[in-house]
């Protein structure tokens, strides 16, 4: 079992260090300093200023190079975005502070350690301003700010420990981003088979009675995973999304249902998920599917045969508006979340039905048929998203009003969860409003609050990110006993609280639409940690983690939290589109999305 890495979920300080002043390039290596500066890698953002590296100490995370005015970040020698400012200065001060906004960085965390030669009228004053300085060399010690008379390394590491810097988590490998790509290309590959994705790998999980479901094509994980590595134009994984889709529609119940899942072992379909409950995303995210896939390839066989399918199961959604208010009406536990407490208007499985209408009519229109019908479904179904689930305070109370005078939120700095005739589900569904944000249901104003929030309350803590905040509490009124079953659900673990590979993918992603790009760049590095992890071994992209300890607990090699690392990886690093939905344009059929 390997053990897991002491990881901050989110940059705890930054470093800029100025090589020069420590005596670059006749210096003979700062090796005890670099030996203190590993044992806080992992929660330190390094910055060399005049050079990317230095004998004996840590490749660095971003370089400032002074003659060319640019930051590049490392190990991958990128420019950073957004700098230099058309207007304020590039130089040593701008770029660290630059920085440091970029990545969130608190002031009382952020260091420079500099030449007193670096310094003119001013700038001392603007890098104390924002972080801790250390002036190195000089006549006197200056006005603000620690002094080092000359560049001695036990004088170096002095300041530093003063200024409680130094004593946090070692570190790992600068490209463990580029080795969790790799290996996240394995782990996909181990859950291709001749029938389609299966949810995790099965040579690597042994499976008893009570799981033996996972030897199955998921329509939900099948889906997400084929849909998530189309940017990979990969012709295996494309074949095996396909398998994928027409298994699924093979077994299409009469009414139009898609199943949850097809057993390997004979073709056993199942539609339901625990307690006999018929899974509703599953039907959505075969739509959405089918669509895509159609559109990617452009093989209009394919289209026109998955087409008759899709139309059914559209109708069989339908049929889930049983009073035409555009949304959809979702029994308890009955999609991805399926042992936990919510009904009604969903809005996981309501962003998903917005964007399975939208979806539909671009196929139908990109096969000369009318798909203006299903165009005005989706604009009704987002107005009425954006009207209930992103509430006024009014709105609420009145909803309250129905319960007695329950309190009212406020107002929204993110998607309500659910909302009944009766009550709304307060909690933050990170997921589904991750979703939402990315599929382009929210404006600017929105975004941002939303990133506040999820920002503020750490749900990328200690590893990107929870799939729900605050988790149930025992003795809450929304408390379940149920959530006992296999100890699925305590507070922190799998639905309620826990932490999902699969959605950190999507975290990175986010950050990413919202022009937070270093913060991005980060957290795709800390993602990359907890996919590390493993119960056998390293790098098992495992399906879920503990959402207070960041273990793992769930399936080793789960197809959908490679799937997500992959796009997010290359929504940074190549150039996948960091939406989950781009927008299908029937005039472009086959030209990929």
């Amino acid at each position: 079992m390997t053990t897991p890495a002491a990881m901050p979920s989110s940059p705890q300080s930054l470093l800029a260090l100025d090589l020069e002043a420590l005596g670059l390039p006749t210096s003979d290596g700062w090796h005890r300093l670099g030996d203190r500066l590993a044992g806080v890698r992992l929660g330190t953002v390094l910055v060399y200023i005049g050079g990317s590296s230095f004998d004996g100490l840590p490749e660095p995370d971003y370089v400032v190079d002074l003659g060319t005015e640019s930051i590049t970040r490392m190990p991958a020698n990128e420019l950073v975005e957004a700098w230099p400012p058309p207007t304020a200065p590039a130089d040593i001060a701008g770029a660290v502070n630059h920085l440091a906004d970029a990545l969130l960085v608190p002031s009382s965390e952020a260091y420079c350690l500099v030449g007193a030669d670096r310094l003119v009228s001013g700038d001392a004053q603007r890098l104390f301003d924002v972080q801790r300085l250390i002036v190195i060399g000089g006549d006197e010690a200056p006005a603000q700010g620690s002094w080092v008379a000359e560049a001695d390394e036990d004088a170096v590491i002095a300041a530093l420990e003063e200024s409680q810097l130094l004593g946090r988590p070692a570190a790992t490998a600068t490209d463990i981003c580029d080795d969790g790509f790799a290996a996240a290309l394995d782990s996909l590959r181990r859950n291709v088979t001749e029938m389609g994705f299966t949810a995790a790998s099965l040579t690597d999980n042994p499976l008893g009675l009570h799981d033996a479901n996972y030897a199955a094509v998921w329509a939900r994980d099948g889906v997400i995973t084929g849909l998530w590595t189309l940017c990979l134009n990969d012709p295996d994984l494309i074949t095996a999304f396909e398998r994928t889709l027409r298994l699924l529609a093979k077994h299409q119940a009469p009414a139009g249902q898609i199943p949850s899942n097809v057993r390997l072992k004979g073709e056993q379909p199942d539609y339901s998920g625990i307690g006999g409950i018929g899974s509703i995303d599953s039907v959505i995210w075969f739509v959405i599917g089918a669509a895509r896939l159609a559109f990617h390839t452009g093989d209009r066989e394919f289209a026109e045969e998955i087409l008759e399918p899709l139309e059914k199961a559209m109708a069989w959604l339908a049929a889930h508006d049983a009073n035409n208010d555009a949304l959809l009406e979702i029994p308890e536990s009955s999609d991805w979340m399926d042992i936990f407490p919510r009904s009604y208007n969903v809005l996981y499985d309501e962003v998903l039905w917005w964007q399975a209408c939208l979806d539909t009519a671009a196929l139908l229109d990109a096969l000369g048929h009318d798909g203006s019908g299903w165009r005005a479904q989706g604009d009704r179904i987002r107005s009425e998203i954006l009207r209930q689930f992103w509430p006024t305070g009014e709105q609420l109370m009145d909803i309250a009003g129905s319960q007695g005078g329950r309190f009212s939120v406020g107002e929204a700095y993110y998607l309500l969860s659910q909302i009944t005739p009766f009550d709304y589900g307060w909690r933050c569904d990170v997921y589904a409003n991750l979703l939402a944000a990315l599929a382009g249901l929210l404006d600017e104003h929105k975004l941002d609050r939303l990133f506040t929030f999820l920002w503020g309350v750490g749900v990328n803590s200690p590893f990107p990110v929870t799939c729900l905040y605050p988790p149930i509490a025992s003795g809450a009124e929304d408390w379940k006993d149920y959530f006992l079953v296999n100890f699925l659900n305590l507070p922190g673990h799998y639905h309620n609280g826990g932490i999902w590979p699969f959605i950190g993918g999507l975290w990175v992603r986010f950050l990413a639409a919202v022009d937070r790009v270093e913060l991005a760049h980060r957290e795709l590095t800390i993602l990359a940690e907890s996919c590390r992890q493993g119960l056998h071994g390293e790098w098992e992209f495992n399906e879920w983690l503990h959402g207070q300890t960041g273990r793992p607990m769930g399936k080793a090699h789960q197809a959908w939290s490679a799937a997500s690392y992959v796009h997010a990886y290359l929504t940074l690093h190549g150039d996948a589109n960091p939406k989950v939905f781009p927008p299908l344009d029937p005039a472009e059929f086959g030209s990929g999305y």
